[in-house]
């Protein structure tokens, strides 16, 4: 048994931003590994995106199979740390552009 592709998303999000803070280390994984799951099952379970039938499902899944839950996890955390890590990548000259057009101090505007 498996999470839909739906439920799945929607897991991966709320995960992403646990994870964020860096709580997707080794010894959480080793954790969930030997069946830990309850920190992540109670940060979906409050995100009330669930019904209680789907949660007890999703529940069964990651204890039944734990290397579901920790992908899903990682998969959200790379997709983050990918955002972050990209956003340092921006354009200097899109930067010039908008402080042109507000007129900020320093900028290339005249008049």
């Amino acid at each position: 048994m498996t999470v839909t592709s739906g439920t799945r998303e929607l897991v991966r999000a709320i995960l992403a931003y646990e994870c964020a803070d860096g709580l997707a280390d080794r010894q959480s994984i080793e954790a969930i590994r030997n069946g830990d799951i309850e920190y992540w099952m109670s940060a979906i379970e409050s995100s009330a995106l669930f019904a209680p039938g789907e949660l007890r499902r999703m529940r069964f899944v990651f204890e039944s199979d734990p290397e579901q839950l920790i992908a899903v996890m990682l998969e959200g955390a790379d997709e983050l740390r990918e955002r972050r890590s990209g956003s340092h990548l921006r354009n200097p000259q899109w930067v010039s552009e908008i402080a042109s057009r507000s007129h900020s101090p320093g900028s290339r505007a005249t008049g």
